[in-house]
């Protein structure tokens, strides 16, 4: 009986084990397919080429429905999308991803007029 031998690599901006030709190039440096296509959405948004209802978040993978459900339920901050650049490449992240990932990123967002009015210096 023969072994099958599976060879996968870790994307580094999503953490997914892929197959090596997955990627949009060496695995080492180059996102997988889903992590490249998302990011050209990213822009494609930024470019104005791309409607929002068309992205969901990258983190928690949310979508336009229930973002509808949290502006209904009150929770206006929590139900908008916000482009960030993480991990090298565009992302969208929902309004609740955003601000955790605002404050895990204090070197790119604290010392800004951004960070200021969002009073992000010393948050942890």
């Amino acid at each position: 009986m023969a072994v099958a031998l599976v060879i996968a690599a870790r994307c580094r901006f999503c953490s997914q084990a892929c197959d090596p030709r997955e990627f949009a190039g060496n695995p080492a440096t180059y996102p997988c397919w889903n992590c490249y296509q998302t990011h050209l959405k990213a822009l494609a948004l930024l470019q104005g080429s791309l409607l929002q209802g068309e992205l969901r978040c990258k983190v928690c993978n949310v979508g336009q429905e229930e973002l509808g459900a949290r502006r209904a339920h009150g929770d206006i901050p929590g139900s908008r999308m916000f482009m960030h650049p993480k991990d090298g490449i565009y992302q969208e992240l929902c309004g609740r991803c955003s601000d955790r990932y605002e404050r895990q990123r204090l070197d790119l967002y604290g010392d800004t007029p951004y960070g200021a009015a969002r009073k992000l210096k010393g948050a942890k």
